[in-house]
This record gives structure tokens, sequence and C-alpha cells, in this order.
């Protein structure tokens, strides 16, 4: 029998509900315990997915021997400190995505996880989809040949309130780091290191980026255009063309359930993985059974990526002129 990974969620909001109700689906893994500075937060929450413990003390949570993981579910500009603490407290840590503000607090965690040795993997949930592994395995089978250009978006329209989280910057608000992640992750999960990036974005009164458009161009040749917007609804489809044919991520791609593939020929297959749910359970499941192998970071998530994310996110920010005060 696997061993049984007990969770913990660090911030009880809407993000980390989409997340608990995936436990439903991994029965090796337990959502042991909550964590809320509100304390009456963490009880309603505690309630409806069934937790044992609540904690309004992360400290308090942390000192818990039961706890093998904790999910980071807070705002941007928390990640850092909180996954940090984790980390000090030798509790392991998948925290949701973008892991942090900046590069330089993104290598800061990377070096606490390995001179912890504890576990560290930042919640890219697009990455374990069964869409998003079907895709790479074409690609590694040179199904569509030589990559040429790559396409990716995610937008939205979000209120427009000044304070709200997406608009303020004290919170890590903007499309980039909001939604961005998304289609830059996809650039470099297929194209690997840019060369070159050349970004533009329209900020919002708050400073914030409200669009932000990037092409990354790749030692190969490819190139890779991305989009991201928090004032605008995008299709939210990705497509990778290739000298031998295409790979289209049906909407929303970022949790795609069906992908096309379009040969140069006109043949065309297409590949349908459904699900039940959110789709939350593909990185649960990871994630708890890095813990069963005593794994230290994800083989395929790994935070050499992460690195890699925060590096380019800072180079598109700088060009968009971007500046979060809470990054250093």
């Amino acid at each position: 029998m696997s061993q049984l990974i007990h969770w913990a969620i660090l911030g009880p909001g809407k993000i980390a509900e989409k997340f608990a109700s995936a436990f439903s689906q991994v029965p090796e893994a337990k959502l042991y315990a909550v964590a809320s500075r509100d304390e009456q937060r963490g009880k309603v929450f505690a309630e409806k997915f069934n937790i044992p413990k609540v904690y309004t003390s992360y400290e308090q949570m942390l000192a818990d021997p039961l706890i093998d993981i904790v999910y980071i579910a807070t705002p941007h500009t928390f990640h850092h400190e909180q996954t940090l603490l984790c980390l000090k407290n030798k509790k392991a840590v998948v925290c949701e995505k973008p892991l942090t503000l900046s590069t330089k607090q993104t290598t800061e965690l990377v070096a606490a996880s390995r001179a912890n040795n504890t576990f560290l993997m930042e919640g890219m949930w697009t990455r374990f989809f069964p869409a998003t592994l079907k895709t790479l395995e074409l690609i590694q089978h040179d199904t569509i040949g030589e990559i040429k250009f790559i396409r990716a978006d995610f937008g939205f329209a979000a209120p427009h309130d000044p304070d709200h989280r997406v608009l303020n910057l004290k919170l890590g608000g903007g499309a980039q780091l909001d939604v961005g992640v998304y289609p830059m992750f996809l650039a470099l999960l297929i194209g690997g290191t840019p060369k070159t990036i050349q970004a533009c974005s329209k900020l919002a009164i708050t400073g914030a980026d409200e669009t932000t458009a990037a092409q990354l161009y790749f030692e190969n040749g490819a190139i890779a255009h991305i989009l991201s917007s928090i004032v605008a609804d995008t299709p939210k489809q990705a497509e990778i063309f290739g000298s031998k044919g295409s790979i289209i991520l049906q909407t929303p791609w970022h949790k795609s359930q069906e992908i096309t593939l379009r040969k140069n020929s006109g043949k065309e297959e297409i590949f349908k993985f459904p699900f039940e749910g959110v789709g939350f359970h593909y990185e649960l499941r990871h994630a708890t059974e890095c813990l069963q192998r005593g794994l230290k970071e994800s083989e395929i998530m790994p935070l050499s990526l992460s690195i890699q994310m925060a590096k380019v996110a800072d180079e598109i920010l700088q060009q968009a002129g971007v500046f979060y005060p809470t990054a250093i």
C-alpha cells in the first residue's frame, strides 16, 4: 500500500478551493490541515472540505509533525516569505504559480530547498494535464518536425477595480504574472531558453500591466508569440507549428481536453482527454508521488524551469515598465 501523504493548505481562497476539491480523486493524498489568519474563514473552509485541523498561526501549523507538504495559495506577493518559512521548517511545498515576483526571490527559494533538503515545486498545473503530456510526446517523436512557431494567449476581463488583486501592484497584480505565466510557460517548455525577447504592454493607472504581448526568439530559429490580458477575454488557444505539421491545444488550452494534430499532407488526428472535476488532481497526484518516492524536486516541473520562467518574466516586465515594490 502506498504511503499516505498529509497535506496542508496555506491560504483558503478561491484557488485553494479548486485544489481542495481534487483530493477526492487522489486517495493517497489526505487534506489534513488548513491555515488562515482569519479564524472564521479557516473554519468555514475546513467544514466545507472535511479538514481535521485548522490553524490561525502558520508557525503552529508548521510545527505539526503529521504535515508532510504545504500547498501555498495566497496572492503572489506572499509566496516568497511563506514558502521560505515552510522550507526552513522542513515542510515540502507546492506553491501556486508564479512561484515569486522575481528571479532573485526564486533563486533564494531554490537555494533554501536544497539547503534544507526539502521538496519544492511551482504549482504550474498545466504541466501535468494529459493534453500537455501528449503534445510533448508528439513533438519529441518528430511528428510535426522542427518547431518553427508557437502561439498562445490567455486573457480575461477582470473587474476594473484598482484595489482588486489583479490590478494591485502590492498584491502582485498585472496580466503577465497572473495569466501571462501560462503562455510563457508553454513557449519555454517547448522552445527552451530564448536568446532574444521583445515585449510591450499597456499599463493601468496602478502601474500594473493590463495587456502584455511578447515575442521570444530561440537559438534554433523558432519564434513564440505570447499574449496576456486582464481587460480582454481572448480565445485561450495554443498552436505549435513545425516543418511537418502543427498541434492545436483546444480552448481553454491551459487545461485542454482535446488536441488536434494536423500534418502538412492534410491528414488530421484528434486526441481527447476528458476528465472530471477542475483538473488539479493531476498536479496533486504528481506531487504526492514525488514525496512517496523521496524526491526533492519534480522531474518534469524542475526548479531549473521555474528559474528560467522567472528570468524571462523579469525581462518582459522590465521592458513593460512594471515594477513590484515587494519583489526585491
